[in-house]
Protein backbone atom coordinates (compact mmCIF):
# COMPACT_ATOMS: atom_id res chain seq x y z
CA UNK A 1 0.00 0.00 0.00
CA UNK A 2 2.05 2.08 0.70
CA UNK A 3 3.77 2.00 -3.35
CA UNK A 4 0.62 3.22 -4.23
CA UNK A 5 0.68 6.13 -2.27
CA UNK A 6 3.98 7.31 -3.53
CA UNK A 7 3.09 6.34 -6.96
CA UNK A 8 0.26 8.35 -6.78
CA UNK A 9 2.33 11.31 -4.80
CA UNK A 10 4.91 11.25 -7.59
CA UNK A 11 2.56 11.67 -10.18
CA UNK A 12 0.92 14.30 -8.47
CA UNK A 13 4.37 16.30 -8.33
CA UNK A 14 4.70 15.34 -11.85
CA UNK A 15 1.79 17.13 -12.95
CA UNK A 16 2.42 20.52 -10.88
CA UNK A 17 5.80 20.88 -12.91
CA UNK A 18 4.48 20.16 -15.68
CA UNK A 19 1.37 22.20 -15.93
CA UNK A 20 1.58 25.75 -17.28
CA UNK A 21 2.72 28.65 -15.37
CA UNK A 22 1.16 32.17 -15.13
CA UNK A 23 2.19 34.95 -17.27
CA UNK A 24 3.87 37.72 -15.50
CA UNK A 25 3.69 39.75 -18.88
CA UNK A 26 1.94 40.48 -21.49
CA UNK A 27 -1.70 41.97 -21.74
CA UNK A 28 -3.46 42.07 -18.20
CA UNK A 29 -7.37 41.02 -17.72
CA UNK A 30 -9.37 44.12 -17.23
CA UNK A 31 -10.28 43.71 -13.31
CA UNK A 32 -13.68 42.84 -12.11
CA UNK A 33 -16.39 46.04 -11.93
CA UNK A 34 -16.55 47.16 -8.63
CA UNK A 35 -20.00 46.90 -7.77
CA UNK A 36 -22.69 44.22 -9.39
CA UNK A 37 -26.51 45.58 -9.05
CA UNK A 38 -29.00 42.56 -10.50
CA UNK A 39 -32.65 44.07 -10.33
CA UNK A 40 -31.23 47.74 -10.04
CA UNK A 41 -33.39 50.97 -9.65
CA UNK A 42 -32.17 54.15 -10.56
CA UNK A 43 -32.66 57.66 -9.99
CA UNK A 44 -30.55 60.66 -11.30
CA UNK A 45 -31.56 64.36 -9.55
CA UNK A 46 -30.63 67.19 -10.83
CA UNK A 47 -30.75 69.40 -7.04
CA UNK A 48 -34.05 67.68 -5.64
CA UNK A 49 -35.72 67.29 -8.87
CA UNK A 50 -35.88 63.98 -10.73
CA UNK A 51 -34.31 64.07 -13.90
CA UNK A 52 -33.68 60.17 -15.22
CA UNK A 53 -35.13 57.26 -13.88
CA UNK A 54 -35.20 53.49 -14.54
CA UNK A 55 -34.80 49.91 -14.00
CA UNK A 56 -32.20 47.33 -15.29
CA UNK A 57 -31.65 43.86 -15.03
CA UNK A 58 -27.96 44.08 -14.16
CA UNK A 59 -25.97 47.12 -13.85
CA UNK A 60 -22.31 47.36 -13.48
CA UNK A 61 -20.11 50.15 -12.58
CA UNK A 62 -16.49 50.96 -12.41
CA UNK A 63 -15.72 53.97 -9.81
CA UNK A 64 -12.39 54.77 -11.16
CA UNK A 65 -13.53 55.47 -14.57
CA UNK A 66 -17.77 56.23 -13.78
CA UNK A 67 -17.97 54.05 -16.34
CA UNK A 68 -21.96 52.34 -15.92
CA UNK A 69 -23.15 48.95 -18.56
CA UNK A 70 -26.82 47.80 -17.99
CA UNK A 71 -28.66 45.17 -19.55
CA UNK A 72 -32.21 44.84 -20.33
CA UNK A 73 -32.52 48.75 -18.97
CA UNK A 74 -35.53 51.12 -19.21
CA UNK A 75 -35.03 54.67 -18.43
CA UNK A 76 -37.80 57.09 -17.77
CA UNK A 77 -37.75 60.86 -18.39
CA UNK A 78 -40.66 62.71 -16.77
CA UNK A 79 -42.64 65.23 -18.31
CA UNK A 80 -41.17 68.80 -18.98
CA UNK A 81 -37.57 67.43 -18.43
CA UNK A 82 -36.67 67.06 -22.12
CA UNK A 83 -39.57 65.11 -23.58
CA UNK A 84 -40.29 64.80 -27.18
CA UNK A 85 -43.77 66.49 -28.03
CA UNK A 86 -46.63 64.51 -29.72
CA UNK A 87 -48.54 65.35 -32.41
CA UNK A 88 -51.06 67.99 -30.19
CA UNK A 89 -47.88 70.04 -29.36
CA UNK A 90 -48.27 68.58 -25.80
CA UNK A 91 -45.06 67.18 -23.95
CA UNK A 92 -45.34 64.22 -22.03
CA UNK A 93 -42.19 61.85 -20.22
CA UNK A 94 -40.60 58.95 -22.33
CA UNK A 95 -39.32 55.61 -22.21
CA UNK A 96 -36.07 54.48 -23.21
CA UNK A 97 -35.51 50.46 -23.37
CA UNK A 98 -32.77 48.28 -24.79
CA UNK A 99 -30.98 45.53 -24.35
CA UNK A 100 -27.67 46.98 -23.56
CA UNK A 101 -26.96 50.31 -22.41
CA UNK A 102 -23.45 51.42 -21.30
CA UNK A 103 -22.30 55.06 -19.97
CA UNK A 104 -19.82 56.96 -18.35
CA UNK A 105 -21.28 59.05 -15.09
CA UNK A 106 -18.65 61.76 -15.39
CA UNK A 107 -19.19 62.77 -19.00
CA UNK A 108 -22.69 62.29 -19.53
CA UNK A 109 -22.91 60.16 -22.70
CA UNK A 110 -24.76 57.02 -23.16
CA UNK A 111 -24.96 54.50 -26.20
CA UNK A 112 -27.86 52.33 -25.61
CA UNK A 113 -27.75 49.02 -28.21
CA UNK A 114 -29.53 46.06 -29.21
CA UNK A 115 -32.80 47.24 -30.45
CA UNK A 116 -33.75 50.15 -29.01
CA UNK A 117 -37.19 51.10 -28.35
CA UNK A 118 -38.29 55.03 -27.07
CA UNK A 119 -42.12 55.51 -26.35
CA UNK A 120 -43.65 58.80 -25.38
CA UNK A 121 -46.96 59.66 -23.96
CA UNK A 122 -48.58 60.77 -26.88
CA UNK A 123 -48.04 57.67 -28.26
CA UNK A 124 -44.80 57.91 -30.77
CA UNK A 125 -42.91 54.37 -30.53
CA UNK A 126 -39.29 54.90 -32.56
CA UNK A 127 -37.54 52.14 -33.28
CA UNK A 128 -33.58 51.92 -33.83
CA UNK A 129 -30.78 49.44 -33.71
CA UNK A 130 -28.52 52.01 -31.74
CA UNK A 131 -28.55 55.44 -30.06
CA UNK A 132 -26.09 57.81 -28.59
CA UNK A 133 -27.07 60.31 -26.17
CA UNK A 134 -24.92 63.28 -24.39
CA UNK A 135 -26.91 64.37 -21.22
CA UNK A 136 -24.81 67.63 -21.50
CA UNK A 137 -26.49 69.03 -24.44
CA UNK A 138 -29.45 67.12 -24.48
CA UNK A 139 -28.85 65.47 -27.78
CA UNK A 140 -29.52 61.95 -28.91
CA UNK A 141 -28.71 60.79 -32.21
CA UNK A 142 -29.24 57.15 -34.57
CA UNK A 143 -26.95 56.15 -37.72
CA UNK A 144 -28.51 53.17 -38.60
CA UNK A 145 -32.04 53.42 -39.36
CA UNK A 146 -35.10 54.80 -37.47
CA UNK A 147 -38.78 53.56 -37.90
CA UNK A 148 -41.73 55.88 -36.12
CA UNK A 149 -45.00 55.04 -35.40
CA UNK A 150 -47.56 57.29 -34.17
CA UNK A 151 -51.40 57.25 -33.73
CA UNK A 152 -52.29 58.19 -37.69
CA UNK A 153 -48.09 58.14 -39.25
CA UNK A 154 -45.34 56.24 -40.16
CA UNK A 155 -41.94 57.17 -41.05
CA UNK A 156 -38.89 55.10 -41.98
CA UNK A 157 -35.51 56.98 -42.28
CA UNK A 158 -31.62 56.47 -42.42
CA UNK A 159 -30.61 58.76 -39.71
CA UNK A 160 -32.26 60.57 -37.04
CA UNK A 161 -31.44 63.19 -34.25
CA UNK A 162 -33.49 64.27 -31.53
CA UNK A 163 -33.15 67.36 -28.85
CA UNK A 164 -34.69 66.80 -26.08
CA UNK A 165 -34.20 70.52 -25.15
CA UNK A 166 -36.07 71.65 -28.01
CA UNK A 167 -38.34 68.56 -28.13
CA UNK A 168 -37.58 68.12 -32.16
CA UNK A 169 -36.58 65.35 -34.44
CA UNK A 170 -34.54 65.80 -37.72
CA UNK A 171 -34.61 62.60 -39.98
CA UNK A 172 -31.96 62.37 -42.83
CA UNK A 173 -30.99 60.20 -46.01
CA UNK A 174 -33.72 58.46 -47.25
CA UNK A 175 -36.75 59.09 -45.35
CA UNK A 176 -40.84 57.50 -46.36
CA UNK A 177 -43.68 58.78 -44.12
CA UNK A 178 -47.03 57.27 -44.77
CA UNK A 179 -49.96 59.75 -43.22
CA UNK A 180 -53.47 58.25 -41.92
CA UNK A 181 -53.93 55.34 -39.88
CA UNK A 182 -50.19 53.69 -38.71
CA UNK A 183 -50.60 49.84 -38.97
Amino acid sequence: MPRLTAACFAALLLATACSPRPRAEGPQEEPPPQVVLYGARLRSYQGEQVTLSGTAERLTYQRAGGDVQGTNATLKVPPGQGSVRGPAGTSGGMEVSAPNMEGNLASKQLVASGGVVIRTEEGMVVETPRLTYDANTGQASGNEGVKVRGPDYRLRADRFELSTREETFIFGGSVETVLGAAE
